[in-house]
C-alpha cells in the first residue's frame, strides 16, 4: 500500500467535486433549472448525455483512486482535458468565462501530472 500524499488526498476531493458537479448540471440540464439549455451554443441533450457519461467515469476513477489502481490518474487527467475542451465547446467560443468547473480540471491536470512524476 503507497503512502497518500497531500497531492493524492486533493485529487481525490476534487474528483469528487467533478463527480457532484456533472450530477447537478446534468439535471440541470434535464430539468432547465435557471433556464441554463438557453444559454449552451450546442444542443443542451449532447451536453446532458455527455455529462452523465463524465460523472460515471469520474465515479470510476474514484473507485481507482481508493483503491489504488495504477489507471486511476491517468483515467482523472483525461477526464480533466475533455472538461477543458467540453467548456469551450459548451461556451461555443475561445473566450470562454472561466467557470469553476473549468479552473478545477485545471487544477486536477497539474496535480496529475506533478503526481505521476513524482
Amino acid at each position: 500500500m503507497r503512502e497518500w500524499t497531500r497531492t493524492y488526498y486533493l485529487i481525490v476531493l476534487l474528483t469528487l467535486e467533478k463527480i457532484v458537479q456533472h450530477v447537478v448540471v446534468t439535471l440541470c440540464f434535464l430539468f432547465d433549472f435557471g433556464g441554463i439549455r438557453t444559454i449552451v451554443a450546442v444542443d443542451y441533450r449532447y451536453l446532458m448525455v455527455a455529462g452523465g457519461i463524465v460523472a460515471i467515469l469520474f465515479f470510476i476513477a474514484l473507485w481507482g483512486l481508493l483503491t489504488e489502481k495504477t489507471w486511476s490518474i491517468s483515467l482523472v487527467a483525461g477526464l480533466a482535458v475533455f472538461d477543458i475542451v467540453g467548456e469551450f465547446i459548451a461556451q461555443g467560443t475561445i473566450f470562454i468565462t472561466l467557470m469553476v468547473s473549468f479552473v478545477v480540471a485545471i487544477v486536477l491536470l497539474v496535480l496529475c501530472y506533478r503526481t505521476r512524476k513524482g
